[in-house]
């Protein structure tokens, strides 16, 4: 690759790390995206969602974990990750049911990382939270008669991050006895990988929600308040990993051809300071045939909130099996808590809170043989399977949000390209409601992520120091 391609293609992504985010697309259309921050996303990538949304431990050579910053240390080259995602959501109350279609772009993400090296740089952007939701209910008042009150509400924030990730490996020998017909050799294995990483975030974003009573009776004139939120915070996330090989199997070759290996890791957000800038306006207006018309500004108030993010953290466990026929097995677990009623609730509606959130996933993937064993693409494919569940965050009267998903993932290594570069794609369905209570409000969605993993694309040959003659 010339020095002119890199240029443009760093350009390009550093481009999009200082956009605003309003590019990425509506990707809710919860009700429950009302409160707090909206509806707030993990920050998996597509072959990580396949698996649970798993990135504490989840340590991979050829994707990029864009959870765990000292994830990108595993690489083995430079990497570049992309999605786009489409949801469809059900929503239910009682016997009504409403339904509705959103998509957007996922994540731009991308690690510098010069082949055998062992160091990597990071940066990115990706969307942090979503709103997006226009409910109403119609109610009778001894005075007015019947009314009708209703909320809708758009935007979101999204994170820019930049960071470095660095890896330390351990040796030991491996000795084979000599026989009659060979002589004693030894071999030096790597027997454990630890890493560490360390990244800046940058949150940034708007919200907007807006409450309207439009009352039936046309004597009286229609209330509005309209509620702008800018939203600001920066902070560091810290992670660390370790691998190590508990199992391995030569051949007659002194070739390495089985290995098990386990994975330990987890990261935390730290230091994180959040604003808040608050415009909320309320409004006279009337509901013509167009929309309502403001005919009279009634009161404004501006005002400026700051408090402290709450430090979350998360740790898990991986192992991986690779078989003497190219079969890689891999599963892992992790456990995630935030501490959200660390954050005031004054700001939000009356009636509802903060909660501590926690979090439990499990995730698997098997890829049927090697690049090298491969006879089809089914066989080089890597199949995973996920389950997620994450209580918390939010409290209503009804109870606290509960969210459960399982997902399905598949990702193809793309022809051609031995370096690792692949086509992945991930199937999720989520349930989400505040409580137990089955005649309450309840979502279903199905979502699809199509996401892109490129090492690198021009001629493989990025980080890579040019030989003439």
């Amino acid at each position: 690759m010339t020095h002119r391609h890199a240029i443009t293609a760093l350009s390009l992504v550093a481009w999009l790390v200082m956009g605003t985010g309003h590019a990425w697309g509506q990707s809710t259309h919860s009700p429950y995206s009302r409160f707090g921050f909206g509806d707030v996303l993990s920050g998996a990538s597509a072959p990580q969602m396949g698996m649970g949304q798993l990135g504490a431990a989840w340590m991979d050579r050829h994707h990029l974990n864009t959870r765990n910053p000292a994830a990108a240390a595993y690489l083995t080259r430079t990497t570049f990750a992309g999605g786009f995602g489409i949801t469809t959501e059900h929503i239910l109350e009682g016997d009504s049911t409403t339904r509705g279609e959103v998509g957007g772009l996922t994540q731009v993400a991308f690690a510098l990382k010069q082949a055998g090296g062992k160091g990597a740089f990071t940066f990115g952007l990706q969307p942090w939270s979503n709103a997006g939701y226009d409910v109403s209910q119609v109610r009778v008042d001894d005075i007015a008669d019947q009314y009708r009150i209703a909320y809708t509400g758009s935007g979101g924030l999204a994170q820019s991050h930049v960071g470095y990730a660095r890896k330390w490996e351990g040796t030991r020998w491996k000795r084979f006895e000599g026989t009659n017909t060979t002589k004693a050799d030894s071999v030096r294995i790597i027997s454990h990988v630890t890493a560490l990483g360390g990244r800046f975030e940058q949150r940034f974003g708007s919200l907007v929600r807006t409450r309207t009573i439009d009352v039936a009776n046309p004597i009286y004139l229609d209330t509005q308040v309209k509620t702008t939120e800018a939203h600001r915070s920066g902070g560091f996330t810290v992670g660390f990993g370790h691998e190590r090989l508990l199992g391995s199997r030569f051949n007659r070759d002194r070739k390495l051809v089985a290995s098990t290996l386990l994975r330990v890791g987890g990261f935390a957000q730290v230091g994180r300071g959040h604003s808040i800038d608050r415009i909320t306006r309320w409004a006279s207006t009337q509901t013509l045939s167009s929309g309502p018309l403001e005919v009279d500004s009634v009161y404004q108030e501006q005002k400026g909130l700051a408090f402290d993010m709450p430090l979350m953290w998360s740790v898990g466990f991986e192992v991986e099996r690779n078989t003497e026929d190219g079969m890689r097995i891999r599963a892992g677990a992790e456990w995630e808590q935030a501490p959200w009623s660390e954050v005031p609730s004054d700001w939000l509606d009356p009636g509802v809170a903060f909660a501590d959130g926690n979090t439990t996933a499990f995730g698997l993937s098997v890829t049927p043989r090697g690049l090298d064993d491969a006879k089809t693409g089914w066989q080089r494919a890597t199949y995973s399977l996920g389950w997620r569940q994450s209580n918390g965050r939010i409290a209503l009267p009804e109870g606290a949000l509960i969210a459960k998903t399982w997902s399905l993932g598949w990702s193809l290594p793309m022809l051609g390209s031995r370096s690792g570069s692949s086509l992945d794609l991930a199937l999720q369905w989520r349930s989400l409601s505040a409580g137990d209570d089955p005649l309450g409000l309840r979502e279903r969605s199905f979502g699809a992520t199509v996401g892109f993993t490129l090492h690198p694309f021009f001629k493989n040959q990025w980080l890579v120091p040019r030989k003439y003659d």
